[in-house]
C-alpha cells in the first residue's frame, strides 16, 4: 500500500467525522429547544411571547455555542492534517462526544438556573411499573463479541505490534468504548414518572427516546471498535500494509456504520419530535414527590468522569 493511499484512508475517515458533526448539529440539535413548541425552552416552560423577546437571545446563544463546538472540530481536523498525524484522525469522534456532552450539560444547567421558572406543579403522576431489564434493550451476545474483539486487538498489538505502534490510540478507544457502557445502563434503568394527561403518549415518547439514544451509543461503540481492529491488523501483521483491498474493506465497514448512524440520527430525531410535539418535556413539570429532572440521575457524574478521563488520557498520552 502506497504512502498516498495510507494517508487517504484516515483523512477520509476524519472528513466523515466532520460531516457527522454537521448532520448532528443541523438535524438533531439546531432546533432542539423548540422540539416541544414555542412554549418551552430546553424543558423550561416559558411565556408565549418568550421568543419575541429574551428568548431570541437565548436561542442565539445556544446556536452560537453549537457553531463554536463545530468550529473546534474543524480546527482539530486541520491541526491533524497539518501535522500529518493521519492515524489520530478518528480521535475527532471522541472529541465530538466529549464536547457535546459538556456543552449540553453545562448549557442546560445554566439555562434552568438563569431563567428560574418553577416547573408546573401537578397534583398526581402516573408511575410505570413494567419490568425493565437490561437484556431487553442490550444484546449480551453483541456485548461479549465487542469485548472479545477488544481483547483480540490488545493481544495482537501486545505480542506482535511493530515499531510504529502508538499506544495512545488503543488506550483512548478502549476507554471510549467501555466508558459508554455505564451510559447505556443509566439510560436503560432510569424510570420517569408520567403526567396524568396523555400518559400513554408520554410513555411512548420516553420509550422511543430511550431506544434512540441506546442505538446511537451502540453504533458509536462499534465504529470505534472497527477502527481499532483495522489499526491492530495493520500494526500486528506488517505484511497487510501492502494489501490495499484489506484497508478498503475496513474503510467500507466504517462508512457502512457511519451511514447507518446518519439514518438513525435523522429518522429517529424526526420521530421523536413528532411524538413529543404536544407533550410536556421532562423538567417542565413537578409531581407530588418532586420535579421530573431533565438530566438522568447519575448522568452528570458520568459525563464529568467520562469527559475528564478522555481529556486526561489525551494529555498523558500525547
Amino acid at each position: 500500500m502506497s504512502a498516498r493511499e495510507s494517508d487517504l484512508l484516515p483523512l477520509l475517515l476524519g472528513s466523515f467525522c466532520i460531516i457527522f458533526q454537521l448532520v448532528l448539529m443541523r438535524w438533531v440539535f439546531w432546533n432542539y429547544p423548540l422540539h416541544h413548541g414555542r412554549g418551552f425552552f430546553l424543558g423550561v416552560k416559558v411565556a408565549p411571547s418568550f421568543y419575541e423577546g429574551a428568548g431570541a437571545q437565548w436561542l442565539r446563544r445556544y446556536r452560537t455555542l453549537l457553531l463554536a463546538v463545530h468550529a473546534i472540530m474543524v480546527f482539530v481536523f486541520i491541526a491533524l492534517v497539518a501535522s500529518h498525524r493521519w492515524n489520530d484522525m478518528p480521535i475527532i469522534a471522541l472529541v465530538i462526544v466529549g464536547l457535546l456532552s459538556a456543552m449540553f450539560g453545562g448549557f442546560t444547567l445554566w439555562t434552568r438556573r438563569s431563567l428560574g421558572t418553577a416547573p408546573t406543579k401537578l397534583s398526581s403522576v402516573a408511575i410505570p411499573f413494567e419490568t425493565r431489564r437490561f437484556r431487553d434493550y442490550v444484546s449480551w451476545r453483541l456485548e461479549g463479541l465487542l469485548v472479545l474483539l477488544l481483547t483480540g486487538c490488545w493481544l495482537l498489538l501486545f505480542f506482535q505490534g511493530d515499531v510504529r505502534l502508538q499506544w495512545a490510540w488503543p488506550v483512548l478507544i478502549t476507554y471510549a468504548v467501555m466508558g459508554l457502557l455505564p451510559a447505556k445502563i443509566i439510560i436503560v434503568h432510569h424510570r420517569h414518572p408520567l403526567p396524568p394527561e396523555k400518559r400513554e403518549e408520554h410513555h411512548r415518547w420516553q420509550e422511543a427516546g430511550r431506544r434512540y439514544w441506546l442505538t446511537l451509543t451502540e453504533l458509536m461503540r462499534w465504529f470505534f471498535v472497527v477502527r481499532l481492529a483495522g489499526y491492530s491488523v495493520e500494526h500486528g501483521f506488517p505484511a497487510t500494509k501492502m494489501m490495499v483491498w484489506l484497508h478498503w474493506l475496513f474503510f467500507s465497514v466504517y462508512i457502512a456504520i457511519f451511514l447507518v448512524m446518519l439514518v438513525v440520527l435523522i429518522q429517529g430525531s424526526r420521530r421523536l419530535v413528532a411524538l413529543g410535539r404536544d407533550l410536556h418535556p421532562i423538567g417542565s413539570w413537578s409531581g407530588p414527590f418532586g420535579p421530573a429532572t431533565l438530566l438522568l440521575p447519575g448522568w452528570l457524574m458520568w459525563s464529568v468522569v467520562y469527559v475528564g478521563g478522555l481529556l486526561l488520557l489525551g494529555f498523558i498520552l500525547s
